[in-house]
Order: structure tokens, then sequence, then C-alpha cells
């Protein structure tokens, strides 16, 4: 018995000496996941930029959320007032507070446009839960302001642009309530 076991540990870690345990990739070409993915009728649950779909784990702030699978999401056109690393902005609390409400512990979908990521290597998003997309709610609710780096959000620019100048009419939101909004 004892040499059944002392060569199963050594087979172990025989596989440790070639570069340790194999672990799903990190980049989305995790075979495993493609395979049990196939034949459901689903081929939308990997993008070349990442996954399409996934429960939020953590909200960061207005307009950054974090997946269980550990991708970080920056939502596309829109931008809330601050309140990560020491900052307070007008209605940041607010907008994460929000942001938490939607998506926090639910399953979102995750559309993408021409660039995956930004600078910080976020994935670069427009998310929906069901079917209120949050990036368009966020504008709509008075939490956001436009923030359009090109190319991502070009064709979307004028209905989203719309979207603010509708809140703003209105006062709605961060509108209404905060003397300057940091995100103008």
């Amino acid at each position: 018995m004892s040499l059944l076991l002392a060569s199963v540990a050594l087979s172990s870690v025989g596989c440790l000496g070639f570069g340790g345990p194999l672990l799903p990739e990190t980049d989305g070409g995790d075979d495993e996941a493609s395979e049990s993915d196939s034949g459901t009728g689903s081929e939308t649950t990997e993008h070349p930029c990442g996954p399409t779909s996934g429960v939020v784990e953590r909200v960061i702030d207005g307009d950054t959320m974090v997946l269980e699978s550990g991708d970080r999401v920056r939502y596309i056109l829109v931008n809330t007032p601050e309140i990560t690393d020491g900052k307070n902005e007008c209605w940041g609390s607010q907008a994460s507070d929000y942001n938490s409400m939607q998506v926090l512990g639910r399953t979102v979908t995750i559309e993408y446009d021409q660039e995956c990521r930004d600078q910080y290597g976020r994935l670069l998003g427009y998310v929906s839960v069901e079917d209120l997309e949050i990036n368009r709610a966020l504008l709509e609710n008075g939490f956001a302001c436009i923030l359009h780096i090109s190319p991502n959000g070009d064709s979307r620019l004028a209905e989203y642009q719309a979207l603010e100048n509708e809140a703003k009419t209105a006062e709605i939101g961060m509108w209404g309530a905060c003397a300057t909004v940091s995100c103008d």
C-alpha cells in the first residue's frame, strides 16, 4: 500500500516538474469551457475580447465592476463621479449604489465595441441585465456623463448624448443635486 502511495506521490511531483498543474487560461482560450458550451446552442459565451456574460462579484464604482471570473469591466460611453482613491465627488456614492442595485450578484451580458481594453487592462463593454442596458440607464437617470473615447461608442454617441441632454434638462439625479458636476 505504501508503495502505491509513493508511486502516486511521485507521479504528482512529476507533473509539477513540467510546469505545474494544468490551469485554465485567462485569455478566453479555455478549451474545456469551449467544449462544455458546444451543442448548447449558445455560441456567445466567449468573444475575442473576453466573456460575453458573467456573474458580478463586486462593484467598484458607478461605471466599473468585477465578474466572478476576475475580469474587470468598464462601461463604454459613460463616466460617473469618482469615489475611489480617496475621492468622494458629488453623486458618486449614489451612482455606485445604483450600479450595485442593478448588477451585483446578477448575471450580466457584455457587448464589446472596437477596442477590447482600456489603458488599465479593463474590458470595455455595454453591460446589460435582462433587458436593461446599464450604460444607458446611468445616463437616463442622471448618474453619469458621456465619456467618448473613439473608436468605441462612435455608433451610439448621438443617441447617448441625447440621453444625457434629457437628464440635464430635467435636472435628474446629479444634474439637479450637485452644484458642480465633476464629469461635465
